[in-house]
């Protein structure tokens, strides 16, 4: 099974995950992000919305 591919659900869609040496042992959707990562508020943001 090391070196193929197969499309791991993550809730939303499927998302390719490439077989290595280092993921045996481990479950696929481990490998497959559930939520996107916006990130986090800048300095000047944070500023704007104190200065209310």
């Amino acid at each position: 099974m090391v070196g193929l591919t197969f499309g791991v659900h993550n809730g939303r869609k499927f998302i390719p995950v490439f077989v290595t040496e280092q993921m045996v042992g481990h479950k696929l959707g481990e490998f497959s992000p559930t939520r996107t990562f916006k990130g986090h508020t800048s300095k000047t943001a944070r500023q704007l919305k104190v200065g209310k």
